[in-house]
């Protein structure tokens, strides 16, 4: 599908300064510092932000902390509540043309999911806006001279640190639970791809008429503003997607400050091929699985765990595949669009160039691409062992391994020897070789003869090194709210 080529002197949306968005109103950093954001199709700067330092989040928390004691949303009838995040999601769908352009820019993956985004974020506000009147407690039997019965309750404050990979779909994902249960928030952007957050996301939620302080939106370093809001004495609940080690420091800071957390920490997740399999479909599916937005995906389909049979007619497909895929920036279309900077590249690279060493050969790409900007080539490496670094760590970029077995037991046991568990897909024809083999893989979500098969509605979340929280669904709406006890002798 191809798209109209954007307008790189569009004044609208580019080479703009952009502000935070504390207590209702767009500001200034207090160091008045930026962060430059650039396009990785081009390498060239685009825009910037404002650099939220320690005395920022300060100011973010704080009004947060306002607005929660002020219980603005703690008291607000669940009903009028789920109006107002109705309004929300209206705001976010008009917006999403103009927003998914500079998202595109910022981000580098295709417009069309760009804009969607938008809407993605939407959706969740609209899902879990439907539930805020569903949030109920029970009555307990204790003896007949007393009344027991539990009350859900908000954490507080509720920070939130968004990756730049999906950063309006996420931020919509927490952020609709958190408002949902009545939480005040603080969000940080991530510094690679802000731009859209503290614009379009951030007016939207202003024209809905979002309560003063009850949502927070700054960009920062990670290192700096990240692990300060973290550690925010007056931060209650945290939410995390990122990386396995900042997600550990966050959860032992979280541990220190006996505060709960949702973490999400990636993955490597394997696609089990059977020799009765679709191959045509696995294709198909490995375009978006692996090589949709460069692979940058926590739950991409990073292995493919081939019956021997079947393993090199597959190789063939995914080789044809890689090479067909049209190179070129998200808004001219490109399929195979860029990684998000050039340290996401060579760590890429590094990855493709260990794998050659340890004795993969790369049937497809392997390289960097000799053009301006990101470009990593859409990757397939066969005679992979499961004791290769290709084939045990995330690598963020779009490169598949392909993994030979023998029998279906071996097969399980190769995806499942991983210390991740985000996701996993079975290809077969045969439901019950489905079933059994779904029941017996060690990760969070299984997909069946496709991937990304879940909703809104279905909890995501992962097993191991992935992580051990729920997002998306009922489920995750657990992680923002506490049970309070009541006990009255009659």
């Amino acid at each position: 599908m191809g798209c109209k080529k954007l307008d790189i002197n569009d004044e609208k949306i580019l080479m703009k300064k952009y502000q935070s968005y504390i207590d209702g109103k767009w500001m200034d950093s207090l160091s008045k510092e930026t962060i430059k954001v650039d396009d990785p199709a081009t390498a060239k700067t685009i825009g910037e932000v404002a650099c939220a330092k320690k005395e920022d989040v300060d100011v973010a928390v704080e009004a947060a902390h306002k607005a929660f004691k002020s219980r603005v949303l703690v008291d607000m009838h669940p009903m009028d509540r789920a109006k107002l995040m109705r309004k929300i999601a209206e705001e976010l769908r008009k917006v999403s043309k103009e927003a998914g352009k500079l998202l595109c820019y910022e981000n580098g993956k295709p417009l069309p999911g760009a804009e969607y985004e938008f809407v993605d974020a939407a959706n969740y506000f609209d899902y879990y806006g439907g539930l805020t009147d569903k949030l109920e407690g029970r009555t307990i039997p204790v003896n007949k001279g007393v009344i027991d019965y539990t009350v859900l309750e908000p954490y507080g404050v509720s920070a939130h640190i968004i990756p730049w990979n999906y950063p309006i779909s996420m931020l919509g994902r927490s952020l609709a639970c958190a408002f949902a249960t009545g939480n005040s928030t603080v969000v940080k952007t991530p510094e690679l791809a802000p731009l859209a957050a503290a614009s379009f996301f951030a007016q939207a939620l202003d024209k809905a008429g979002v309560p003063k302080g009850t949502i927070n939106i700054i960009c920062g370093y990670g290192d700096e503003a990240g692990t300060y809001l973290t550690s925010h004495k007056d931060v209650a609940q945290i939410t995390f997607t990122g990386s396995v080690p900042t997600g550990k420091k966050i959860l032992h800071v979280a541990a220190d400050r006996a505060v709960p957390v949702v973490v999400e920490m990636g993955g490597k997740s394997a696609a089990i091929v059977y020799p009765d399999a679709d191959l045509d479909k696995v294709v198909e599916t490995a375009k978006g699985a692996i090589f949709g937005h460069a692979g940058q995906i926590c739950s991409a389909m990073s292995r493919a765990v081939v019956h021997k049979s079947v393993k090199n007619e597959l190789l063939e497909k995914l080789a044809k595949l890689s090479k067909s895929l049209k190179v070129g920036a998200g808004y001219e279309g490109g399929e195979l669009t860029p990684v998000i900077s050039e340290k996401q590249l060579q760590k890429v690279e590094n990855y493709a160039r260990s794998g050659v060493q340890a004795g993969a050969e790369a049937v497809a790409g392997g390289k960097r691409l000799d053009r301006q900007g990101y470009f990593f080539e859409a990757t397939v490496f066969d005679k992979v062992k499961q004791d290769m670094t290709i084939a045990n760590e995330e690598i963020f970029g779009p490169v598949l391994s392909v993994i030979e077995y023998q029998d279906p037991e071996e097969a399980i046991k190769i995806a499942n020897d991983s210390n991740y568990g985000l996701a996993a897909g079975v290809f077969t024809k045969d439901l019950d070789q489905a079933t059994v083999t779904s029941n017996k893989l060690e990760v969070g979500q299984v997909y069946v003869n496709s991937w990304f098969t879940g909703s809104i509605a279905t909890p995501f979340g992962g097993y191991k090194q992935s992580g051990f929280s729920r997002e998306k669904g009922q489920e995750a709406l657990k992680s923002y709210l506490q049970v309070k006890n009541v006990g009255i002798q009659l």
